[in-house]
């Protein structure tokens, strides 16, 4: 298996998978027996946990190289613990990853509808969310003048402004923003700079940025080879 994130091994990558098998599976077990009691309701705080074990749990298989196939069945569970837990202050970037892994797999509509009624429900006045949604939802129609987040993801306003008119400048725009904003622009991350300790790291991806590329209809081969950029999840149907 060839790693897709060179900054841990694939042996680092195991472990860590192991890891976080071992939460998800003791918090599934808290869940289980609150749900089971009764007497109280459960605690977010054990969603939210869990929720944040199971994405990092596709992250590193596809950092770990995995294929693609496989991270369905974790992804379908993971939206099923988001809808008990999501609010965009929490985990907006992690809703960003799900909606753009799901694009970019062309996971079924009814599956990607979960991510919409939660998005939809909050009231998120979000460009990069709208993008997504309207590409698989187009009777939606909504397009926010603006960005829940705005650093890194203010230039997903210029990116699909450009679009309308210059696609090739849009690509150049994108790729301005992958070498330039993106990673920096996560500094205040708690997973910033962490494969620098060599303990846990996931793998640092754009996965909205691979999502962008094929809701526009842009010609990502200038990205292709780009640090954080998931070129093989936008392809992964071509030779099908």
């Amino acid at each position: 298996m060839e790693t897709r994130d060179k900054l841990f091994t694939e042996e680092q990558y195991v472990k860590q998978l192991a890891k976080y098998t071992d939460r998800i599976e003791r918090f599934n077990s808290i869940i289980e027996q609150s749900e089971r009691n009764r007497k109280e309701p459960v605690n977010p705080d054990f969603y939210g946990r869990l929720f944040d074990c199971k994405v990092n749990y596709i992250v590193t298989m596809y950092s770990m190289g995995e294929k693609l196939e496989c991270i369905k069945s974790n992804y379908i569970s993971t939206i099923n613990v988001l809808e008990k837990c999501w609010t965009p202050y929490g985990y907006y970037v992690q809703m960003l990853w799900l909606l753009s892994i799901g694009i970019m797999l062309e996971y079924d509509d009814n599956v990607i509808h979960k991510l919409r009624v939660l998005i939809d429900r909050e009231e998120v006045k979000d460009r990069v969310y709208d993008v997504l949604l309207n590409y698989r939802f187009p009777e939606r129609k909504e397009m926010a003048d603006c960005v829940f987040d705005d650093v890194p993801y203010r230039a997903i306003l210029e990116v699909s402004d450009l679009a309308k008119t210059n696609k090739t400048q849009t690509t150049k725009r994108l790729e301005k923003y992958l070498k330039r904003e993106w990673y920096r622009g996560h500094s205040d991350c708690a997973w910033h700079d962490d494969h620098k300790y060599g303990i846990i790291h996931d793998g640092y991806w754009s996965f909205e940025s691979g999502a962008l590329v094929k809701v526009l209809g842009l010609d990502d081969s200038n990205l292709k080879g780009l640090p954080y950029y998931p070129y093989d999840m936008v392809h992964w149907n071509d030779t099908k």
